[in-house]
């Protein structure tokens, strides 16, 4: 990874293997991680899987920035897919969502953890 990784940045990024129900394969990830756990020494960041599919589901919020470099727009968040992985599994960034869509992507992501 030959650039630094800020908050909003959507990566392409190898999520396989995984067992069970996770999203594996290579796909757009949201970086979701703060300025302040990217600046830890540790090589481990949080994402949200991105997809295509609406499936109608409020808590997956819809992607339209252009700004994301998501060659289908709108593609949508899965925070209930949340992860962390190793910088080695980020093969390139694509851009960044908008400000208000990681806003609104955190904000269920809060729910979710009951923060």
């Amino acid at each position: 990874m030959s650039e630094p990784l800020r908050p909003g940045d959507v990566w392409l990024a190898d999520l396989s293997p995984v067992k069970g129900s996770g999203r594996a394969g290579h796909r757009p990830v949201i970086v979701v991680s703060s300025q302040l756990h990217l600046s830890l020494p540790h090589g481990v960041v949080f994402v949200v899987p991105v997809t295509t599919r609406d499936r109608g589901l409020r808590h997956q919020i819809p992607i339209s920035s252009q700004a994301s470099g998501l060659s289908t727009l709108p593609s949508f968040s899965r925070p209930e897919d949340a992860r962390a992985v190793a910088y080695q599994r980020l093969e390139r960034r694509l851009g960044a969502v908008a400000p208000n869509e990681l806003t609104a992507v955190r904000r269920v992501l809060r729910a979710f953890l009951d923060l």
